[in-house]
């Protein structure tokens, strides 16, 4: 059997038993991802995500951007209530590998249809939201960074609502949510609040198309230097737009995941609109592959393009060219072109290895660090190319 096909029953990790068996009481399992990445350019230090710091030379292999470790525990409280437990480890800000949790939520199937959990799950922003970590399921080293760097909130503390329902020889999941979320950024923080949301995903026969939309309060606080310094020069009108506790946020995203016979093609679209703080963007990829045996090579198209810069104030000449280097730092805009290898090893292990070449889009250093000189963002350097090798796991 395809394992990418059977690969939605590894998110739930709950345990290995039967329909016919009595449920465990007690689950525990785990994942992980050893990784390398880098760069043809010491000034171009790869992220798999903006929350990573990232200052040693580009041309290095980093092990620190894509390893990850996580463990899961599931205890069932009752026929119709159990209690999840997730704990990963991987880079964040400043290095830290502190371990962190990302699930801990309480959950209970009121009827079989009907699902509530409470506490902290995942903010389902994107098809493999419920994933991120756990790359063994996905052809990729990691989900493209052009869509999935769009929104780095991963956990959610609060509610949702998931009712399950057939259509047909398909499945409906329509999920709601309510909740905040906060993440730590380099040189600063970022918190959702109140965020409302609503998703839907139809699955079988080998296809799963999903939708979802959120709103939310977005407050942004950078603590960078050049920040800093800008605050000190700009009118207090246009600070006040560049970070803050009164910012709103939507976001929509669209995606399939189609496989037939040794086919596979996933594509996803998503779209971040702000007024204020950071910029709004949108981005989009596709992914197609073919599986002979335990291979699959796959390519991917994958692009981000920014619609409004993070603040578009009307300045002064003497004022506009730093204006122009702030938006730019906070610019993500990039297309790729990857070519990649996954080669199932093992029933849990899966090595992989992926080529891109990256082209930066205008004002942009795409996904890669703000650089130490901010007048480099003039310098254009296209394209970058970057190298991934790693080896995923589940147990």
């Amino acid at each position: 059997m395809n394992q990418l096909l059977v690969a939605p029953l590894l998110v739930a990790l709950v345990g290995s038993a039967t329909a016919a068996d009595e449920p465990a009481r007690f689950s525990l399992s785990g994942f992980g991802t050893l990784g390398v990445v880098r760069s043809d350019k010491d000034d171009f230090h790869f992220r798999s995500s903006t929350t990573q710091s990232s200052s040693s030379p580009g041309q290095n292999f980093d092990a620190t951007t894509d390893s990850v470790l996580g463990v899961q525990g599931t205890a069932r409280l009752h026929d119709q209530l159990d209690a999840t437990v997730q704990a990963v480890t991987r880079q964040t800000v400043g290095y830290d590998y502190s371990p962190r949790i990302s699930w801990a939520y309480l959950r209970y199937r009121a009827t079989p249809e009907l699902t509530v959990r409470a506490g902290r799950t995942t903010t389902p922003f994107f098809m493999f939201s419920d994933s991120l970590n756990l790359n063994y399921i996905t052809p990729w080293v990691r989900p493209p960074v052009e869509v999935y760097s769009l929104n780095p909130f991963a956990a959610l503390d609060g509610i949702d609502l998931l009712y399950r329902i057939p259509v047909g020889t398909l499945d409906l999941e329509i999920q709601a949510l309510y909740g905040d979320s906060h993440v730590s950024i380099p040189h600063g923080s970022a918190s959702l609040k109140s965020a409302k949301g609503l998703k839907l995903a139809l699955a079988g026969s080998g296809l799963t198309l999903q939708a979802g939309y959120a709103r939310t309060d977005l407050e942004v606080h950078w603590g960078d230097y050049f920040y800093n310094y800008l605050t000190t020069v700009m009118p207090p009108n246009v600070s006040q737009n560049m970070a803050g506790n009164e910012g709103h946020a939507q976001f929509f995203s669209a995606g399939m995941q189609w496989e037939k016979d040794n086919w596979l093609a996933i594509a996803e679209y998503a779209k971040r609109k702000v007024d204020r703080y950071i910029n709004t963007s949108h981005a989009w990829y596709i992914t197609t592959g073919y599986r002979f045996g335990a291979l699959t090579p796959f390519v991917t198209y994958a692009k981000q393009v920014q619609e409004a810069p993070a603040n578009d104030a009307t300045l002064p000449p003497a004022l506009a060219p730093l204006m122009d280097i702030f938006n730019a730092s906070r610019n993500n805009a990039q297309k790729t072109i990857a070519l990649g290898l996954r080669w199932d090893v093992a029933r849990n292990i899966a090595i992989k290895a992926q080529g891109e070449r990256i082209y930066l889009g205008p004002d942009s250093r795409g996904i890669f660090a703000s650089p130490s000189n901010p007048t480099d963002y003039n310098k254009p350097t296209n394209p970058v190319h970057v190298l991934s090798l790693s080896v995923d796991f589940v147990f």
